[in-house]
Parts: C-alpha cells; sequence; structure tokens
C-alpha cells in the first residue's frame, strides 16, 4: 500500500474535494460524437465493449448487444479503419442465435476476436470468432465452456505468455450432495483460440457467491488478473442453495467484497484471492446502476509501469458514486478508495444521483481516464450524460471532469425501444398452472443500459470511450476521439517532479486547530518534523492527494499553486530555517486553511456508520533525501 502522510482534523469524511471554483483550461480535448451504431437506427443497443488495434492507431472494433424484437438479444461488430470517424458492421449473430454479453479484443499481431453466451443454447459453451484482417472478416475458430459475463484479452506484452488468449468470467459447480455454488474461472488458448486448455477456477464457499467480473490485464511480466465481486452472505447458510439475499435494498450495507485474483503460469492455476475493498454495492433495481466493476493496467510507461487501476460503483455516501483504487505492487494491495465523479453533494433534502457503467483506461503515455455515465443535474433522476476525467500522477489526483456527450439522454415520452413480451401459467412451461398471464415490457436495458462498458487508448494515446445515449430516440452507440494535453509526470507536474518522496520519513507535529462556523473555515496549525535518521533538504512542498468533509463540500484556501482541491500544493520551504531538517528536527509553525459550502449537519450521507469529520486531508511531503 502506498504510504501517505495523513492529517485527520475531526472524524470520518467524503472522499472526494469538490470541483474547484475557478480552474485552468482543460488538457483533455473531446472530438465530435460520432454515432457507431448509425447502420442500425432503429434498433435499441446496450452494453459492449470497445478495443484498439495495437499495430493500427486507425483501427477500432465494437462489440455490442441489441435488442431485435424478432431475434429478442444478439450480438454485432463494428468496425473503424479511420480512427474511429466511420463505422461499419461486419460480425452480426444470426436470426436463430439468441445471443448476450458480447466481448471483443485484438491481440498484439492485429488479429481481432469477438465472444458471446448463445443464449438458446447456453450450457453448450462459448464460441469465440477470429478475423486475421483486423476485424473485416471472421471465421469460427473455437469455444469455451459456459461462463457468464466472459471477457476475452490476448497478452501483447513481451513476457513469457505474449499471444495467449484469455477467456473468464463466472460458473457454477455443484458438490456431490448436488449444491451448487459458483466460481471464477479461466481458460487460457495457446493456439490463437482455436483451442482452449481446461478450465482453472477458484469456488466460492460457504454462504459466499460470485456474481460478476470485471475485464482482465496482463502485466508486463505475464501476470494475468482480474477482479470481481462476492457477496458475503447470499446463501441461508453454508450447506445449502437456498438464497438468503441477492441486492440489498438502500441504503446498502458493505454486504459485498470486491476481491482481485491472478495467474502467474499462464492460466494453469489461480492465485489465492484478495479483497480491494468493501463494497456497498448499488442494487440495480432501485438505482438503475449496475454492479460490475472496471480494470486496467499501464505496461508501457516508464513512471508507473505495472500499476493496476480499479474502479466500480458504490453507495457508500448515499447515492451510486464511482470508486477508483490502484495498486502499485501486481495486486497485492490497493490504495484507498477516492471518488471519482466531481458533482458537487447537496445538503439535504437533495437527494444524491445514482451515476452508472464507469470504465478504466490507461495510454501508453500513462495517462489514467475513467469515464462514466452522470446524472447530476437530472430532474428526472434516469437521464445522463458521459462524462471523463483524467489522471497524470498514477491516479492519484484527477482533473475535473468533462462532459464526453454533445445531448443527453432523455425520457420524455418521445423515446422508443424494443418491447418484450412473456407467456406464463396455464399449461405454459414457465410457472405452469393456473390463469394464463401473458404480458408487453419494456427491457431492462431502458433505465440502465447494459452491465459494462469500455473505453480504449489507441496506440497513439488517443482515448475512444463506448456509451450508449438515445438522443436519436433510440439506444444508441456512441464514441470520441479523446486527446490528452499531457503524459504522465512524477508528482503530478513539471515543477514537482525532480522532487523526491519524502513522507515516509516526516510527520507533522499538531500546534492547533479551529473552526470557524460564522465564516466556514477551518484551520490547522503545525510543525514539518524530521522523522527519519537522516538530514532532507529543501525545497519543502506539501502536495494534497484528496480532501474530505462529512459536513459539506471543503476546498484549499492559500495554496502557492492556486488550486483548491487534490494537486493542491503548500511551498512551506521558508518555515525551515536554513533549508533542511536534521532528524528529530522542526520547521516553524505554518497553517492550513480550508473553506466550507454546502454546509449541512453530521451524519449525513453515510449508511453504514456516525461520524464527524469536518477535514480530514492525505498529503505528500516533497524534499530532496540525502544522498
Amino acid at each position: 500500500m502506498i504510504r501517505q502522510l495523513v492529517v485527520v482534523l475531526i472524524a470520518l469524511a467524503l472522499f472526494a474535494a469538490p470541483p474547484p471554483r475557478d480552474v485552468a483550461p482543460s488538457i483533455i480535448t473531446v472530438g465530435p460524437n460520432v454515432q457507431v451504431s448509425v447502420s442500425m437506427p432503429l434498433i435499441m443497443h446496450s452494453e459492449g465493449v470497445i478495443a484498439a488495434d495495437p499495430t493500427d492507431a486507425r483501427r477500432l472494433l465494437v462489440c455490442s448487444l441489441i435488442h431485435e424484437p424478432a431475434i429478442g438479444k444478439g450480438v454485432v461488430a463494428y468496425l473503424s479503419q479511420d480512427g474511429g470517424r466511420q463505422w461499419d458492421r461486419k460480425f452480426a449473430t444470426g436470426p436463430d442465435d439468441n445471443a448476450g454479453d458480447p466481448a471483443c479484443a485484438y491481440g498484439p499481431d492485429g488479429t481481432a476476436y469477438v465472444m458471446f453466451i448463445p443464449l438458446s443454447g447456453r450450457k453448450s459453451g462459448l464460441p469465440v470468432f477470429r478475423s486475421s484482417d483486423g476485424g473485416r472478416t471472421w471465421t469460427g475458430t473455437g469455444a469455451t465452456g459456459y461462463l457468464d459475463r466472459e471477457t476475452i484479452l490476448v497478452d501483447g506484452t513481451s513476457g513469457p505468455y505474449h499471444g495467449r488468449v484469455y477467456v473468464h468470467g463466472t460458473t457454477d459447480v455443484r458438490s456431490t450432495e448436488g449444491i451448487r455454488r459458483s466460481t471464477i474461472a479461466l481458460y487460457a488458448s495457446t493456439d490463437g483460440g482455436r483451442t482452449f486448455g481446461p478450465r482453472v477456477e477458484r469456488a466460492s464457499l460457504g454462504r459466499h457467491y460470485i456474481f460478476a467480473s470485471a475485464n482482465s490485464v496482463v502485466l508486463s511480466d505475464g501476470r494475468w488478473i482480474t477482479a470481481f465481486a462476492e457477496f458475503k452472505e447470499f446463501w441461508e447458510d453454508a450447506e445449502s442453495d437456498r438464497v438468503h439475499m441477492t441486492f440489498a435494498p438502500p441504503p446498502e450495507p458493505a454486504y459485498v467484497w470486491l476481491r482481485a485474483i491472478a495467474s502467474d503460469d499462464g492460466g494453469t492455476s489461480l492465485t489465492d484471492p484478495i479483497t480491494i475493498a468493501e463494497w456497498h454495492a448499488p442494487n440495480g433495481y432501485a438505482r438503475y446502476s449496475p454492479a460490475i466493476p472496471s480494470l486496467a493496467a499501464d505496461t508501457k510507461s516508464s513512471l508507473f509501469r505495472d500499476r493496476i487501476y480499479v474502479v466500480w460503483p458504490d453507495t457508500r455516501l448515499g447515492g451510486t458514486d464511482v470508486l477508483f483504487s490502484y495498486s502499485t505492487d501486481r495486486g497485492r494491495t490497493w490504495s484507498r478508495p477516492i471518488v471519482i465523479n466531481d458533482d458537487r453533494r447537496r445538503p439535504p433534502p437533495a437527494v444524491p444521483p445514482n451515476h452508472l457503467l464507469a470504465s478504466v483506461g490507461v495510454n501508453d503515455a500513462g495517462v489514467v481516464a475513467v469515464t462514466w455515465l452522470d446524472r447530476r443535474d437530472v430532474p428526472d433522476r434516469l437521464a445522463w450524460r458521459a462524462r471523463i476525467r483524467v489522471s497524470v500522477d498514477g491516479g492519484e489526483t484527477f482533473q475535473p471532469s468533462v462532459l464526453l456527450s454533445e445531448a443527453p439522454a432523455r425520457f420524455d415520452g418521445t423515446e422508443h425501444w424494443s418491447a418484450t413480451s412473456s407467456t406464463a401459467g396455464g399449461g405454459s412451461s414457465l410457472f405452469r398452472g393456473g390463469l394464463l398471464q401473458s404480458q408487453v415490457f419494456a427491457p431492462g436495458h431502458l433505465y440502465m443500459p447494459g452491465d459494462y462498458a469500455a473505453v480504449a487508448a489507441d496506440r497513439d494515446g488517443v482515448f475512444h470511450p463506448y456509451w450508449i445515449d438515445n438522443r436519436t430516440g433510440w439506444h444508441q452507440v456512441w464514441t470520441a476521439a479523446v486527446s490528452v494535453a499531457e503524459k504522465a509526470v512524477k508528482n503530478g507536474a513539471d515543477d514537482l517532479a525532480g522532487l523526491d518522496d519524502l513522507t515516509p520519513s516526516t510527520t507533522l507535529d499538531r500546534v492547533s486547530a479551529n473552526d470557524d462556523r460564522r465564516t466556514q473555515t477551518t484551520t490547522m496549525t503545525v510543525r514539518l518534523r524530521n522523522a527519519g535518521n537522516k538530514r532532507i533538504n529543501g525545497p519543502f512542498k506539501i502536495r494534497l492527494i484528496s480532501v474530505e468533509s462529512d459536513v459539506g463540500n471543503v476546498e484549499v484556501a492559500g495554496a502557492s499553486n492556486g488550486l483548491t482541491g487534490p494537486g493542491a500544493v503548500w511551498d512551506v520551504t521558508s518555515y525551515v530555517d536554513g533549508g533542511y531538517l536534521d532528524p528529530g528536527s522542526a520547521s516553524r509553525a505554518f497553517t492550513f486553511v480550508f473553506r466550507l459550502h454546502d454546509v449541512r449537519p453530521f451524519a449525513q450521507g453515510h449508511t453504514d456508520r456516525f461520524t464527524s469529520i469536518v477535514v480530514r486531508f492525505f498529503s505528500r511531503v516533497l524534499g530532496r533525501a540525502a544522498k
């Protein structure tokens, strides 16, 4: 776990700072919105994936779920050969192939892959389709056993398993007594997806249950890793398959673990899983926000090589927020989660929004991008607009978000969808007996457009997000080319890149604290102390990583670089006599100043505990270590 300097002024908190009121021009440039599914404009689309060809920055592949009245559900794939400006449909399941859960990927040689679940024969296995010409033509090549929420990945690193194809998801096993339990399962192929080795899996035993997995990533040394969700008390008891509870009603407790699992031998075995975080997983039926995480790994940049990033939806603060964490040690430990969505939290009786479908990606320059469908300022609490935030310091801080979508989704009575129908009772096979019950209903993906999305980075570093909205009246696939004007930089800024991290050998000695309720100003006066055994030298700068409050939105006042949120820097060199600190010595006293906005009573927004933090912030101390 990355060690961070923690300064606690008074108790527990919101995870993220509000967006600065005055910010510098964004480093993010969003290109025109492009309708990927324009060739199927009257067909409802939902969940899907976008992939970038590592051999050609102009080539992108999208696979998407469609809702077609004649066949139910199907899967299509669209290809762009001009960087996402134009798209052509190149793959589609047939009229007899009721299909779901689309997955697609590129291999390091430009070979493209598409998979889906054949819903009409779900236990017969999952077919793999392969395209040796980058996605123009397709051939069925192989298959895996049955998986739910399957994803496909090809190792594009220079590690020992280069070119290996991995397919993973969740499935079930039964004990000798017939008791059903869930597993996280992985298949590996050494011949480009033509054949797959035996399934390797880990079962969730006792009362636990695995219900969703993220996409997977491969690190530079060949380690394969994914994240998954595991209910703590799904079954009534450890010896039965009677369900105790699936998704809890709001306010959801921490009833799920977000966990990670890896393979270090090319898919022959799986490691013991580790817990990333306790998870207040959203009830999708109540919040229209699905509970599936997303994963990315930096395998190319020099600064943050093999850093892993994960995002997931969480309801611990009242609404559904996008949480983010990272690992610097190949997935063994994870940073403290922060909130990515940067909408200002309103005081009661305002109800916080339920954001959804977060995805994370990273480009070869080490820039991290998180996208999601954002419901801030949406009166009906159903519509959304796509947004993006980026980080240039390995996920420690993020730039303010910008809009991706040029128009919002809308639910004003003019929207269209593919109606679904069913019959039960009587002599039908479903709930046989009694009166015949027939019904026509809207698809489940109307207000929650799928269970997952994605954002890909091409070889030139441009991000290409996948999102759904219905601005045309129908749920359609959209994307845009997103350029970031900076690359990853140590300590988040060029003027800080030459400084060392002194956090492990320093501390702050508290002098005094004050909270002025009249001006809503909170201060803390401290001294910087050298807690190590070697001299440290200036300049001494304290960089804010995150700031929180349990009673309002909090901003920094008086930072040396003018920022009011994460990334703010206090230059405290002038408080250090002689410009250095010997072991045990301390600076003269200096004061941190914070201002609160939208102040509310304590214990607002938390669903699981009572606390009373006015301000808490996490920071790093930068300077020059002894040589």
